[in-house]
């Protein structure tokens, strides 16, 4: 052996370091590995920049973790389905409320909008209710059909979760001129809540909705099992919940349901609004003013 180690031209010794740090790293490799597996479980198509940066592994670079991650097969490649899921009312009395407007709190701008998935050779919708400026779900729902009461449910839900019966003209419910949303039986109810309608005339002037629909979709629902209506419909349970407990890069990596929490200790007269932008204003729809809020020394982020 040492004839060996003579003719390779390292010592004994060396050649025993060598070998435990390759079995170091193979212990590292294995640790992250189900690092990644297990934050898969409820985020089941997260990026590994998004993880790395939501979860903050410990003894390992951002740019490493990443390599790692696709160098052991976790890549996600997204599928690209074009539908169209609405049917639109070309005329339709309600107008975009929302250039320049100014949000400085939850229940001010409810945005809404369906996709499609398929299940079972046959297409089903969701419908998601989001609040801009806490990102976070506040209704929805899945069915086999794009009528107005499946969307009524999601609305239902989002009145319910949010227990007030008459916002006063304070909320603005904003979506596209779909059907659902242009029929009676959705406006009367909005208009009960004291709650004002909200019209985009293209896809550009309700991107939060295209933004969290694709979310849901793309890095929930395709990771879990969705082969029939039931494990579809839990599968969107679990989709909702996973966004909702998720880090958002415009909260600061804050959780929704956190932020709104937050914001219970934050005055009205000292947040800095947040300024949605449409079609009219070629800017992007994202302030990131937002997160000033935790630079009065929070602990959230720690």
């Amino acid at each position: 052996m040492s004839a060996y180690y003579h003719a390779a031209g390292i010592t004994k010794t060396g050649h025993r370091k060598a070998v435990q740090r390759l079995e170091e790293l193979d212990n590292r490799v294995l640790t992250y590995v189900g690092f990644i597996d297990l934050i898969r479980i409820d985020h089941p198509l997260m990026g590994l920049r998004a993880m790395y940066n939501q979860f903050q592994p410990d003894g390992i670079g951002r740019d490493t973790f990443i390599a790692l991650g696709l160098q052991q097969g976790y890549r996600i490649h997204q599928p690209h389905n074009p539908m169209i899921t609405t049917r639109a009312i070309k005329s339709s009395r309600y107008r975009n409320l929302l250039t320049d407007k100014k949000v400085t709190g939850i229940n001010q701008v409810w945005v809404s909008d369906l996709f499609y998935y398929p299940c079972q050779d046959q297409h089903y919708y969701g419908v998601l209710i989001m609040d801009v400026y806490s990102r976070r779900i506040v209704g929805y729902s899945m069915a086999n059909n794009m009528r107005a009461e499946q969307t009524l449910l999601a609305l239902t839900m989002a009145l319910t979760l949010r227990g007030v019966t008459d916002f006063g003209d304070g909320l603005i419910h904003h979506s596209d001129r779909g059907s659902q949303y242009v029929s009676h039986l959705y406006t009367d109810t909005l208009d009960e809540a004291g709650i004002l309608t909200s019209m985009c005339a293209t896809v550009l002037e309700n991107a939060h909705s295209e933004r969290v629909n694709g979310t849901i979709k793309n890095q929930y629902l395709n990771g879990f099992d969705t082969s029939t209506p039931k494990l579809l419909f839990r599968a969107m349970d679990k989709s909702v919940i996973g966004y909702n407990g998720r880090g958002h890069k415009a909260l600061q990596g804050i959780t929704p349901i956190a932020y709104e929490a937050h914001l219970r200790s934050v005055p009205m007269n000292e947040r800095i609004p947040m300024t949605i932008f449409t079609e009219s204003r070629s800017t992007s729809a994202q302030d990131n003013s937002q997160l000033s809020l935790f630079d009065q020394g929070e602990n959230l982020l720690k």
